[in-house]
């Protein structure tokens, strides 16, 4: 017993009898692992996939509401500001109430901030609004071993992130303006979506990590909760007498069985991705411990 919207299909879940096509209802999505551009995986969150359910739920004068659960640690910048605008649009028709699980930091926390309103768990990890850029460099190692790269180039900046050199004092100053102004634009945002002055996020910010108590104490999330609660604010903000139902995305019986026995099946772990992400030329949004695991 399933409903369509557009091409998603949602079955009944808790609160609720089956989706009728005059039935009202609300929509669970979650975000699970790092946010990236692209598809999302069994154990990421793609833009892509992510931009595509909201604006065929956009479109569906039933679905009154959103409860967005959120786990992840971040990702890259322009994957959760496309998903942060499209949520900010989407709220101007429908009500979104966060609920935020084990971690919901740096782009996780982005993306949140788009809300109408923000549950935490009391342990929940937050905040960590800051951008980070990473470049290897094994300069060291190949002085060391006589190794050298011989590099030819069009353009004085194209290897400006080469692993097999220091970085110039110029190339440095680059590199941290487009952090910059990374940076402000993920403060503004933040800002803009919490309803609050930018100055107040800015004494938040500069990659402070939360717990939700923290982040409850500081204005950053609006309670302490998870999904029932959510679930009881999203209705009162749908003005829906009682528990608005709830319906979550249909897993077909292959992907029930690849979430059971995990994404490695399909040939790479969280470990792996964090990893490759963390050795790429793009900025990054993530708590700064990350970068600190044995990846």
């Amino acid at each position: 017993m399933v409903t369509d919207s557009g091409n998603l299909k949602f079955s009944s879940g808790t609160g609720g009898g089956l989706f009728q096509a005059n039935e009202i209802g609300a929509v669970v999505i979650k975000l699970s692992g790092e946010i990236h551009s692209g598809e999302s995986t069994y154990d990421s969150v793609g833009s892509d996939t992510v931009l595509q359910e909201l604006r065929e739920l956009e479109d569906d004068p039933n679905v009154k509401g959103i409860l967005l659960e959120i786990n992840s640690p971040g990702g890259t910048v322009a994957a959760s500001q496309e998903i942060f605008q499209e949520l900010l649009h989407l709220r101007k028709t429908k009500k979104i109430v966060v609920s935020m699980k084990d971690v919901a930091a740096s782009g996780g926390y982005y993306i949140a901030a788009a809300a109408d309103y923000i549950f935490a768990e009391n342990g929940t990890i937050t905040g960590s609004i800051g951008v980070i850029s990473f470049s290897p460099n094994f300069k060291g190692l190949m002085d060391r071993y006589g190794v050298s790269m011989r590099t030819y180039k069009a353009g004085k900046y194209k290897d400006m992130y080469s692993p097999f050199r220091d970085s110039t004092n110029e190339e440095d100053d680059i590199i941290n303006k487009q952090l910059m102004d990374t940076y402000r634009t993920f403060v503004e945002d933040v800002a803009k979506g919490r309803n609050k002055t930018v100055k107040s996020i800015e004494e938040l910010a500069e990659g402070k990590i939360y717990s939700g108590d923290d982040a409850f104490r500081n204005k950053l999330v609006d309670d302490i909760g998870g999904r029932r609660e959510a679930h009881a604010k999203l209705s009162e903000l749908c003005q829906y007498d009682g528990l608005i139902p709830l319906f979550e995305k249909q897993l077909t019986p292959f992907e029930r069985f690849m979430m059971t026995f995990g994404a490695n099946f399909m040939g790479g772990s969280s470990a792996k991705k964090v990893s490759l992400l963390l050795s790429s030329p793009v900025l990054v949004i993530l708590p700064t411990w990350l970068g600190k695991l044995p990846l």
